[in-house]
């Protein structure tokens, strides 16, 4: 009897402290994920943050979840008309100075032309455009480039991301790297222009969609480099799994 009431103890001690143990991180609770817009809403004119740091966005140029909501390649899309449409995420300047970054999101269009999502100031270096450059999914830092191979403007949904890793001052050609549908992608035999480090400013508020048309899912912005892993991850929806402790 003695013996079953210690086992009695022991089980409720360590029930106690399973339920107060933190659950481990993961891509969608990463602390370092800064915000992310899934566009599930399918009414009013707000993109929700659920990053939990509330950088929600406001649609504009007559865009509205009531009649631009679209299927997504998980839940619900936003589709931008590529003319005045965009989301803009007021107060949220995005990561900015020499910081590690990852952009990652699903898109569908027809047409290589347009701006995932951008931030920075208007001076050489200082922005961080992710979108299509010269036809191709790539960043600019207003003046250079680096953007992929493959085209992506085929009507499917196409999952695309750009990491810039730690540095005293990060360019394109050493510190930034280019993903497509969960794989490092190839760069263009052309598509490397790198004259200025990335040095990001904080003039402008963090924009979605701007001259984009099609569909956006699932828009992320963390402030660190994710790895390969990481970013396969996220292309194959494993989101919800414990993060490697290897950073």
């Amino acid at each position: 009897m003695v013996r079953t009431f210690i086992a009695s103890l022991a089980l409720v001690a360590l029930l106690a402290l399973t339920a107060g143990a933190e659950k481990p991180a993961t891509l969608d609770t990463d602390p370092n994920l800064a915000a992310r817009w899934t566009f599930d809403e399918t009414a009013g004119a707000t993109a929700a943050d659920a990053s939990g740091h509330k950088r929600n966005g406001t649609l504009k140029g007559g865009l509205s979840f009531a009649k631009n909501s679209v299927a997504g390649r998980r839940g619900k899309a936003l589709q931008f008309d590529g003319e005045d449409s965009l989301v803009e995420v007021e107060q949220y300047k995005g990561v900015v100075g020499t910081r590690p970054r990852t952009v990652a999101a699903w898109i569908k269009t027809e047409r290589s032309r347009g701006q995932i999502v951008s931030w920075g100031a208007d001076d050489f270096g200082q922005m961080f455009n992710f979108g299509f450059v010269r036809g191709r999914v790539g960043v600019t830092p207003h003046g250079g480039y680096l953007y992929m191979n493959e085209e992506t403007h085929d009507g499917e949904w196409h999952h695309v991301g750009a990491v810039v890793t730690e540095a005293e001052l990060p360019n394109l050609y050493d510190d930034v790297k280019l993903y497509l549908d969960g794989a490092p992608a190839e760069i263009h035999d052309i598509g490397l222009l790198d004259l200025w480090p990335l040095q990001t400013g904080s003039e402008f508020n963090v924009r979605i969609g701007r001259g984009f048309r099609g569909a956006i899912d699932d828009l992320r912005i963390y402030d660190r480099s994710l790895s390969d892993d990481e970013m396969k991850a996220l292309f194959e929806g494993k989101t919800d799994q414990p993060l490697s402790k290897a950073k």
